[in-house]
């Protein structure tokens, strides 16, 4: 019988955290974590939060297209 993969403890700062359409705060370093072990139900209100925090945090490119 194989055991969930145990989440390491991580320090906590309120810049860290943000509001989900729910209205629920939620630390999005361990949202992260779950969504690498594969245990963020994708859909939630979780899971969009993070994807929202990722595209907020990835740099944009301009792309030309000929």
């Amino acid at each position: 019988m194989s055991h969930p993969a145990k989440l390491n403890c991580t320090s906590f700062s309120p810049a860290d955290t943000a509001r989900g359409e729910d209205g629920e705060l939620y630390h999005l370093p361990t949202l992260r974590r779950l969504h690498a072990l594969g245990r963020l139900t994708p859909g939630t209100p979780a899971h969009l939060l993070l994807l929202e925090a990722l595209a907020g945090a990835a740099p944009v490119r301009a792309r030309l297209i000929a």
